[in-house]
Parts: structure tokens; sequence; C-alpha cells
């Protein structure tokens, strides 16, 4: 081992986990921060470099070599070596599909993957290929996290016999609390924090609204709608808006930085999340709604319903059913004293079910588990030995010697 290895094995000798994972996703950023935090040894594996300020100063990086369309087959020949030479016992793997498939092709085996539903839900219907690539990825792992239960059955309905875990996405209820900011206006808002595509039922949303704006009461409010969010489908959203003669009443606010989201959701009086795919397998956005003691209407789809008590928290509707998103919004608004009953009730059952440092120390004591077994083997497939045999991967130039802190 070169002197740059030694050095790196005679490291802190505090649980040392390499995450394989998107290093730019907001999700992996929340839970590799707080892991971190935590006194844990992270070596971050990916193909993004990571941006400045968004990590932890203690997690360090690899870079994987190949971008491109073949990513995620080339960088399978040197992920073997890449996670020998960290050190760690455990790899875990963020998402079953992209890097799942990687996994899959390195026959690295026995890591720990955690599925968040898109991999799922959607990735295994492309092709038998990319069905194979999942269940593999997701059969070679010694243990699965899902944060839902309807996603755990999700995978057991792929045929998976490794066991699952639940563990949610959690929320800081410090940071997500009600009263940040009073509210500057009378009017009632209603609005959610959602990327403009069309899986999460934005024009459901927007139907719904033009609907119950046919109802004096409702309109006597003078009710506005919020987007909170980036997407795709921004521009037909704003042309479904401006059709309807909605213009005045819906405002696009764009992408935010998720630091400002509990500020934002202190000047809703409704939050609504409106999904029309199963792949939205856990409501993150609408616990931290619900944390900041707002009501919440949700459609059917996915586990939406699972973070959600009808008529306690919030109400839950059919998805894709404008005339139902109608009728709830008709009724949160006609009874305030219900708005703030279900506020203070989801709250409860955030702090209960959903307190972030829960949820990171659920992770912690799977880390622990897996590790304590010694199950981690790192051995190839027959895929990775052959084409080692005829093709000299390359190294990420980072590792070691551009491996840093901070990066």
């Amino acid at each position: 081992m070169d002197e740059a290895g030694a050095n790196y094995e005679q490291e802190a000798q505090a649980q040392r986990i390499a995450i394989l994972t998107v290093a730019t996703n907001i999700h992996a950023i929340r839970w590799i921060n707080a892991l971190a935090g935590r006194g844990l040894d992270l070596i971050v594996i990916t193909q993004q470099p990571p941006l400045p300020g968004d990590y932890h100063p203690s997690v360090r990086f690899a870079l994987l070599p190949f971008r491109g369309r073949l990513a995620y087959l080339l960088n399978a020949l040197v992920l073997p070596r890449i996670f020998a030479r960290t050190g760690a016992p455990l790899l875990h793997v963020h998402y079953a599909g992209g890097y799942g498939a990687t996994v899959w092709l390195s026959g690295i085996r026995n890591s720990l993957v955690s599925v968040w539903g898109g991999d799922v839900y959607d990735v295994p219907g492309r092709s038998a290929l990319h069905r194979r690539a999942v269940c593999g990825a997701l059969e070679k792992a010694a243990l699965i996290t899902s944060t839902s239960h309807v996603m755990k059955a999700q995978v057991e309905r792929l045929g998976v016999s490794t066991p699952v875990d639940v563990v949610p996405f959690g929320v800081d209820t410090e940071r997500f609390r009600p009263g940040l900011r009073p509210k500057t206006q009378d009017r009632l808002v209603i609005g959610t924090v959602k990327t403009l595509a069309r899986k999460y039922g934005i024009d459901t949303l927007i139907r719904g609204f033009d609907l119950a704006l046919r109802d004096p009461h409702f309109r006597a409010l003078d009710p506005e709608l919020h987007l909170v969010g980036g997407g795709t489908a921004k521009q037909e959203y704003e042309q479904l808006a401006a059709s309807l003669g909605l213009a005045d009443r819906i405002r696009f606010h764009g992408q935010v930085r998720h630091e400002q989201v509990p500020a934002i959701l202190s000047g809703f009086d409704i939050y609504a999340a409106i999904s029309r795919d199963d792949s939205e397998s856990f409501g993150v956005a609408i616990i931290e709604a619900s944390a900041c003691g707002l009501p919440v209407l949700v459609s059917d789809a996915g586990g939406l319903p699972e973070v959600v008590e009808n008529d306690v928290t919030g109400i839950i509707i059919p998805r894709d059913d404008p005339a139902a998103v109608s009728r709830a919004l008709l009724r949160l608004a006609a009874d305030p004293a219900m708005r703030q009953k279900m506020g203070a009730a989801g709250r409860q059952r955030v702090m209960r079910l959903y307190e972030w440092s829960g949820c990171v120390d659920a992770m912690i004591a799977i880390y622990t588990r897996i590790t304590g077994s010694g199950v981690m083997t790192g051995r190839q497939n027959g895929f990775a030995r052959l084409v080692q045999r005829t093709t000299k991967a390359r190294e990420p130039s980072c590792f070691p010697t551009r491996f840093a802190k901070g990066l």
C-alpha cells in the first residue's frame, strides 16, 4: 500500500461507511450530513462533485471516472477497487436503479441498498434488463431500507427475498415548526413545494382550485395558490393557469433551497400534495408541512396516505380528481378551527413517528447490525472478472491523492 493509502487506513476510528450516491441529491445531502454530525467517518463515492458548502466538513469524496450513457456499466469495473481502498466494512447504496446496477455488475455483495421510489416502481418496467439489474442489486444486498411500508410491499412484489427495514426520511422539528414568520395578509393561502412535473399532479391541483373559486364563500377569502418549485412543466402550468383566468391568483415561485422551505411553509394556510404516481413513495414535503402545523390535503398515491391520518391531520382524496380537490379545499377553507386542530395533530404525529434524530438513530443501528456480522465480501461476478481481464480500468484521479476533506 502506498503512503497515502497507509495514512488513510490509520485515520480516526469512528465507524466508517462508504456511500454510493448522487452527491447533489437533497436527500443524500441530508442523510450524509446528519450521519457525519453523529461522528461517523463517511466516504462518498459518486460521479458528481458536490457543490461548495453542501456537506459537513468531515465528509470525503471519491469521484468515479466514467461519465455519459455507459457510466453505470463502466464504473462497475473500478468500483470494487475503490470500495476496498476506503477501508469501510459496508457500502451503502442510495437508489437501486443507476448505482444499484453498478453494484450489481461490480459483483460487490451484501451491501446496504436504500430504495427511494422510482427505482422500484418505474425502472423495472422499462425492460427485462432494467428489472434484472434492480432485482439483482436488491437480491445481493445484505439488507434493504425503504422509506415507507407501501414501498416495502413493492420490493416484495418484485420477488426479492432480501429483508427490508422501513426507515423513513425524517424532519428536523426544530427547523420545521409553526410560527416561523407572521402572516402579512388576511387572504387564504394554499401552497405546495414540489417539482413541477406531471407525476405530482399539479394540474389537478390547479383545476381543483379553479372549481373551488366558483363558490362565493371561498372566493370571498381572496384565496391564492402558491406553487414553489422548478421543473419541466412550469410553462405548461403557467399556460393552464392563464387559460382558466387564474394568472392573478396562482403564484409560481420557482425553485428554492431547502433551508428556505420552513419560512415559506409558514406563509401557507393549507398544504396540498396531489400526486398521481405510486412512485411518490413517501411524502417528505408533507411531513415537513405537518411539522409546521399545517393541515394537509393529499392524494391516495403511493406512500402519501401513510404519512397522513385522514380527517385527523389532513384529508386524503382520490388522485386525478379535481372535483375532490375542490370539495376538500372548500371544507378546509370554511373551518379555521378544524385547520388549526389538524395542524396541531399533524405536528404531534410527526414528532412521534418522523423526528429526524430518531430516523438517524435507526440508520446507525442498521450500520452497526450489518458491520457487526462481518458479511461484506466484495466478490466479483463473472461479468466484472471477464471485462477486467480485457479492459484496463482507470481509477478516479482524486483517489487517493485527491481524496480530500471538503472537496
